[in-house]
């Protein structure tokens, strides 16, 4: 008995409702003083109990004297219910998309091995539709040049930070890194560092170490794709200063200092 009330209420009936109920299904046609006696429901209680499963369409009243009432056969309340629920449930979804604000979940995926990274970054530059974004070395250059060249070729802006001595046009605006800065930046990485930022919307950052297996990362989130940016950026503002400075006069403001030396250079005194 008492598994049947709790399935009950887990429908939206209360105790007493399916008391009720259970006690016309199994002697229909009783009145209400008939039915608080079976059902062990209080008669303070039964006609507010009755008048709630009326409205349900639980059970039926009858035009006696005095009013007598009948179950809903069960297959047909069971129907009803049913009919309700999904009507309930389908009201909610349709009301309830309007007002939700979908989660934003940015994977992270991890990879291996150089030929699966650069070719990642080959499809990044190929479905570009606006800008690119680049920091890449001399070594990867050749296995990223037709990829990057089709990409200008469809009206792809892009810009470029170079770690190579020889100029080209293939890599769209580009600032370079000659052999003494970016042996400076190899130092300090322990590593080549390339990055395809592709729209603004996807970034892969990829690790080249000689004797190593390359990894990298490649995901949507935009704060990572921020950072990857910034460090793009500053690094291009670092080449022109240094270009209307010269090196031995940027060299200047950190010689003799401690804490930039370690800073630019990654190496403690």
């Amino acid at each position: 008995m008492e598994p049947l009330l709790d399935k009950f209420e887990e429908i939206g009936f209360s105790k007493n409702e399916a008391k009720v109920y259970m006690t016309l299904l199994k002697e229909p046609l009783l009145n209400g003083y008939e039915i608080s006696k079976k059902s062990a429901v209080p008669r303070s209680m039964v006609y507010a109990v009755i008048a709630k499963l009326v409205s349900k369409q639980a059970i039926v009243e009858l035009r006696t004297e005095p009013p007598t009432y009948r179950p809903v056969p069960i297959k047909e309340l069971m129907t009803n219910l049913k009919k309700q629920h999904e009507q309930t449930i389908d009201y909610l979804e349709q009301e309830l998309q309007v007002i939700e604000k979908p989660v934003e979940v940015h994977v992270i995926q991890h990879m291996e091995e150089r030929a699966n990274i650069l070719a990642a970054m080959q499809s990044l530059l190929r479905s570009a539709k606006e800008e690119v974004w680049l920091s890449a070395w001399e070594e990867e250059l050749d296995e990223l040049r037709e990829a990057s060249e089709e990409a200008a070729a469809q009206g792809v802006r892009m810009f470029s930070l170079l770690f190579a001595d020889q100029e080209t046009p293939s890599f769209g605006h580009a600032f370079y890194h000659r052999q003494d800065s970016s042996s400076i930046e190899r130092q300090r990485m322990g590593q080549r560092l390339t990055i395809v930022i592709q729209d603004d919307k996807e970034v892969l950052i990829g690790s080249f170490l000689d004797g190593r297996v390359p990894q990298a990362i490649q995901t949507t989130d935009p704060m990572l794709i921020l950072l990857a940016k910034e460090y793009i950026r500053h690094d291009m503002v670092l080449k022109v200063v240094s270009a209307k400075l010269g090196n031995e006069s940027l060299d200047s403001l950190w010689q003799g200092d401690d804490l930039l030396t370690y800073i630019v250079h990654n190496i403690k005194k």
